[in-house]
């Protein structure tokens, strides 16, 4: 891969977009005054290649490399870089292989949001880094070199210097892959011992569970004798209940048939009163039609009278109607004339349009056919010009490729051939190698023998030290288990301090009015203040736990009172309690104390004494509390009081709770809120000596366990120091026992390549021939597609200068055809708006007439009304006198009937009570009937009961069980009682796993899943290992073969920059070549230095040069970006370091920044980087050749 191109936007100085276009084979360089911008190109490049450490960006956070703005400009929103290479050997990434270009992309927006893009696509930066990867670019790679990083080099640590070679050898790959197997090792090795630990819990599991099995076994043995005893001892019930069924049930028959003789009486007597009652009813239905007669003929009188009036209103409507309705015939007639001339005219502008309308739809068809045709021409020659561009751009497509593909075999053939000049030079090399590795092998063997006897004197001692520290780490463990209970205990007391205090802050038990103020109180500390608030009486009084019952009756009373500083400020309060509604308060002020009452010499102890109180209270508090004594002594208690209750000014408490004042007394308990302050108070005092307590043990246990941590440490770092001293043998012996193999593998390996060099020097002379054969065919391919490519534009040329006369006469036909259907649109809608009106006044001359026809009839039919009413009135004047003398004759009929039916009352009710006497025979006989219903109900449910248990046990019927058994031969009684002794045996057993065979087999299921998967994890571990282990031996193989090849550079290159000298690269001392740093010696001509940072500025600049060209030289990196890495050289050192970068030159990129014009003289392209407008760089371009082309 080689950089095409560099675009930098909004990234540091860069505010605009710049382009920098980058030789392929060649030398690039940036030039430019102090502080232009020029090393913002190389922050630039390490920036898009990943570089995430700030302080490598010269910046203090990441936002620093967006554009921060200048005088004219604003700060840019974001920064973009992006790194376009060309890619035509395909040797990268096999998804990007495919890719002639690829374009590495990084932007950066100020809200912090980042973007990695390969190809416009986005991806990690993971995948970025993926990329470059064992190419020697990135940020710890050697192919960007700033000025700064020469001496950083030199004055490295060997471990740190050791990267560079790592880099150019291919391990930073293997380094990731062994980081991740053993990732994936400490994941597995963890994943098999959780594993383990379920086989062993289950393996405990399973022995407890076999247990189970055995006993569910004999459960279910007991349980099937049980059922089946049980089956037959139910068919024996069964049986039983039958033949009890049979015998109620010929009692049952005997009462039925009794109830049948006494039934048959009862019908005879049911039959005449039922005939009675027919009588009755059928006169009671005659009076009530003759009552019903009367009452209609009553109202047909009435309804006559009403119908009489009712016509002669009917007459005065009508006659009213009759009039409007002339007067609106008479309009209608006016207005259906006037639609009738309308609807004329609407006709004739009708047809008037329709002819306008199908002229114009003809003329708009011809214009539609003649817009077709020009359509299809115009398609026909775009359908052509496409074929020709598309073969156009496939010649293009495969002009680039030959074009590419000869430049490509051009630069292969410059390659093989200065590859075969190394191979000579390597085959050389080896065989002098060859012979010193022989001589190494002996030394090395003896040294083995002396490291294996100090190792056997160590691990005694070992094992002395581990039992020491594991005792010792018990006893730890121990002590910490009781330390950390004691803090547990202390953080639970603390909580409960906490919330105690939490529960006083709210003031929980007092009354809403309190908490209310005393929040407000809380919340303006201010107005505390203003109005001397101090707080209620219960936050400066301490009560003993003891006490507290008994002078529970006087602190109830003053708890809540609130305590201010001065009485002057009662009016202030009252306004502000009456302001917030607040209930009744209670205040006592400091400045009023309470007199003291002479004392009457009683035995009582004074409350004050009993009581504590807090500033600012304790005066106050004493003097009124003085007059409140507690007697003890409960015996004594009323003799007291009888002496001097009530004169005595003093109140007296008992033990026992009760009050004595001058006016009143008090007995019992008293039950209120705000003690419940008091208790918590006390409880938060005991809490915090609790916890006092607590810390004071804590402090001792930590003391101890300080002085058994330093014991324990003390024998741990003993053993560390031993493990560490076997380690370093045990690592000693490995690495000699390694390094005697490698030296052995060494020197077959030397023999293979000295063979392998041979060969490869004849397949790279076969392939320079294969290269000068494809190259010809390609350059005769670019001639003939030159020529086929030249033709098709000549030929595309004419056909679009044809289709730009097609459009143009299609647009003005485009125009005429969107004029006439405007047209033609508008004359539609006149057609359809008359169309629409012809149809509204036939509508509305329909209605008209329609209208007029039911007036007429209206008028016709009113005629006939008034003439029926008319009538009608004459009929009923004519009825009314007969429909009098008919009311007279119903009223006499209906009294006679009511008579009669009175008579036939009596009857009924004598039949009644003789019915009734034998309606009492028969429910006697039915109750003695329906009693042996019931049983034989019983008896019959009793019997399905036990089908029904047995359904449930059992599909066997009873019959078929009985049949089995001896029924005469059972005993039904000792087979309940053995049923009984069965089921107690059950009952005994207590609660039985029933499951535990199916859980067993599922247990030893899972333990063989288990098993399966520890030996899969065993395996999986075993070959994770392997594979760190071939890592390793690849890594250690890889890195020994670069350092020796970069070593022998180093000296070469070293000797050419100086013109002598010795220099060489060493392996510092370690027991794995993988940890092994490497330190440089070097020996400028006549100095003999024992320090490599006693080198002046100059050398150590070369020096570094030096190794990171020798690099170059075994593996060339796709491109070099040196930022005045020559600044430090004098003018001869400049002269050989140019000539060292040409000679490099054909292999790599190189992008030089620098202030040499000797160094500018060596390059094939040269960017100036300048500030035109302050604080903005920008970027001008010169490439030598063509500017000497022009000058010549």
């Amino acid at each position: 891969m080689r950089i095409k191109k560099i675009r930098i936007s909004g990234f540091k100085s860069f505010c605009h977009p710049v382009n920098l276009q980058v030789k392929q084979n060649g030398i690039t360089i940036i030039v430019g005054p102090n502080g232009c911008g020029k090393s913002n190109v190389v922050d630039a490049v390490r920036w898009v290649l990943g570089e995430q450490r700030v302080k490598h960006l010269r910046g203090s956070s990441m936002e620093d490399v967006i554009f921060s703005g200048s005088s004219f400009h604003k700060p840019s929103g974001m920064a973009e870089v992006s790194l376009t290479f060309s890619n035509p050997k395909g040797d990268t990434l096999e998804k990007f292989a495919d890719y002639t270009e690829i374009a590495v992309t990084r932007r950066l927006y100020r809200s912090g949001e980042s973007i990695y893009m390969i190809n416009k696509i986005p991806v990690r930066l993971k995948d970025v880094r993926e990329l470059f990867m064992d190419t020697g670019i990135g940020g710890t790679g050697y192919s960007i070199v700033e000025q700064g990083r020469v001496e950083g080099i030199v004055s490295a640590k060997p471990i740190d210097r050791r990267i560079l070679i790592d880099d150019a050898a291919g391990i930073v790959k293997f380094r990731f892959k062994r980081e991740n197997a053993e990732k994936r090792l400490d994941e597995t090795t963890q994943n098999l011992l959780r594993v383990n630990d379920v086989l062993g819990a289950l393996s405990e599991q399973e022995d407890g569970l076999l247990e189970h099995v055995k006993q569910a076994e004999k459960y279910l043995d007991l349980q099937k004798q049980s059922g089946l005893l049980e089956r037959q001892h139910l068919c024996l019930s069964w049986n039983q209940a039958g033949l009890n069924e049979q015998k109620v049930q010929e009692l049952v028959l005997v009462h039925q048939q009794q109830q049948q003789d006494l039934q048959s009486e009862k019908s005879v007597d049911e039959t005449d009163l039922e005939r009675l009652k027919l009588e009755q009813t059928q006169l009671g239905t005659q009076v009530g039609e003759r009552r019903e007669q009367l009452f209609k003929t009553e109202q047909n009188i009435q309804e006559a009278e009403n119908q009489r009036e009712l016509e002669k209103q009917n007459l005065q409507n009508v006659s009213e109607q009759r009039q409007g309705q002339e007067k609106e015939l008479e309009e209608l007639k006016q207005s259906l004339t006037e639609r009738e001339k309308e609807r004329a005219d609407t006709n004739n502008r009708s047809m008037e349009l329709s002819e306008r309308l199908g002229k114009m739809q003809a003329k708009l068809v011809i214009i539609e056919e003649k817009r077709a045709e020009e359509n299809e021409t115009l398609q026909k020659s775009t359908e052509e010009t496409s074929v020709l561009q598309k073969r156009l751009l496939t010649v293009h497509t495969g002009l680039t490729n030959q074009t590419n593909q000869k430049n490509f075999l051009d630069e292969r053939l410059e390659n093989l051939t200065e590859r075969q000049q190394r191979l000579q030079d390597q085959q050389l090399s080896h065989k002098n190698l060859l012979q010193e590795v022989t001589l190494q092998v002996s030394d090395r063997e003896e040294q083995m023998v002396t490291m294996r006897l100090q190792k056997e004197k160590f691990s005694g001692k070992l094992a002395e030290l581990e039992s020491s520290i594991e005792d010792q780490h018990l006893k730890l463990i121990g002590e910490e288990k009781k330390l950390e209970d004691l803090r547990y205990q202390q953080s639970t007391a603390e909580s409960r301090i906490e919330s105690l205090q939490q529960i006083q802050t709210h003031y929980e038990g007092f009354s809403d009015s309190v908490k209310i103020f005393m929040q407000l109180m809380q919340d303006n500390p201010v107005t505390k203040r203003q109005l001397g608030v101090s707080g209620l009486l219960a936050d400066f009084i301490t009560v003993p736990a003891d006490t507290l019952d008994i002078v529970s009756p006087v602190m109830a009373e003053v708890l809540d009172w609130v305590v201010i500083e001065r009485a002057e400020m009662l009016p202030q309060i009252k306004i502000f309690c009456t302001e917030h509604e607040l209930g009744q308060l209670g205040f006592v002020a400091l400045d009023r104390p309470a007199s003291v009452p002479k004392s009457a010499g009683t035995k009582g102890i004074p409350l004050p004494e009993i009581l504590k109180f807090k500033k600012p209270l304790q005066e106050w508090g004493e003097k009124f509390f003085s007059r409140f004594a507690l007697l003890k002594d409960e015996n004594n208690f009323w003799n007291e009081a009888d002496k001097k209750w009530p004169d005595s000014p003093e109140e007296w408490l008992s033990s026992s709770g009760i009050c004595l004042s001058n006016s009143s007394a008090s007995i019992g308990k008293v039950q209120s809120g705000s003690l419940g302050f008091l208790q918590r108070q006390q409880q938060i005092i005991d809490v915090e000596t609790y916890v006092d307590d607590l810390q004071k043990k804590i402090n001792e246990f930590e003391s101890e366990l300080l002085t058994l941590r330093e014991r324990h440490e003390s024998l741990k770092e003993e053993q560390e120091t031993r493990e560490e001293e076997s380690r370093k043998l045990e690592f000693a012996l490995l690495s000699g026992n390694k390094e005697l193999e490698h030296q052995q593998l060494e020197e077959r390996r030397m023999q293979q390549t000295v063979s392998q060099l041979s060969k490869d020097s004849e397949g790279i002379f076969e392939e320079m021939e294969s290269s000068r054969l494809k190259e010809n065919t390609a350059a005769e391919t670019i001639i003939s597609l030159e020529k086929e490519r030249a033709e098709l534009e000549d030929k595309t040329n004419q056909l679009q200068e044809r289709i730009q006369l097609q459009q143009s006469r299609n647009d003005v036909i485009a125009e005429e055809l969107l004029a006439h259907r405007v047209s033609l649109t508008e004359t539609t809608e006149q057609q359809k708006n008359t169309e629409e009106k012809e149809s509204r006044l036939n509508k509305e001359y329909e209605e008209t007439s329609l209208r007029l026809e039911q007036l007429k009839t209206a008028l016709n039919e009113g005629e006939m009304r008034l003439e029926q009413s008319r009538n009608r009135i004459a009929e009923i004047d004519g009825s009314f006198e007969e429909m009098l003398g008919n009311r007279t004759s119903m009223k006499q009929e209906l009294e006679e009937d009511i008579q009669l039916h009175e008579q036939k009352n009596e009857e009924q009710t004598l039949l009644s009570q003789k019915l009734q006497e034998r309606q009492g025979h028969l429910e006697n006989s039915v109750s003695v009937s329906h009693q042996e219903s019931i049983r034989l109900t019983e008896f019959r449910l009793q019997r399905e009961q036990l089908e029904d248990q047995l359904r449930k046990i059992t599909e066997h019927t009873p019959e078929a069980i009985l049949s089995e058994m001896d029924v005469e031969a059972s005993d039904h009684k000792k087979m309940g009682r053995d049923l009984r002794s069965l089921n107690e045996s059950l009952n005994a057993m207590g609660a039985v796993n029933l499951a535990a065979p199916e859980e067993y087999a599922a247990l030893t299921e899972r333990i063989d899943y288990l098993k399966l998967q520890s030996e899969d994890l065993q395996k999986a571990v075993d070959d994770l290992k392997e594979t760190i282990k071939d890592i390793n031996n690849e890594s250690r193989r890889r890195f020994r073969e670069m350092f020796d090849r970069v070593n022998e550079n180093f000296m070469n290159v070293f000797s050419t920059l100086f013109e002598g000298g010795e220099a060489k690269l060493v392996l510092t001392e370690s027991e794995d070549l993988l940890n092994a740093g490497v330190d440089i010696v070097a020996q400028p001509p006549g100095k003999k230095l024992q320090n490599i940072n006693l080198l002046s500025g100059g050398e150590k600049a070369l020096t570094a040069i030096s190794l990171i060209f020798a690099i170059f030289l075994v593996k060339p990196s796709p491109f070099c970006l040196l930022d005045e890495v020559d600044a430090p050289l004098d003018d001869i050192n400049v002269v050989r370091f140019n000539n060292l970068i040409t000679g490099l030159s054909y292999d790599s990129q190189f992008i030089i920044i620098t202030h040499n014009k000797k160094t500018m003289e060596i390059g094939d392209l040269l960017y100036g980087v300048t500030m035109e407008e302050p604080g903005i760089s920008k970027t001008v371009s010169v490439e030598f050749k063509e500017a000497e082309s022009l000058i010549a």
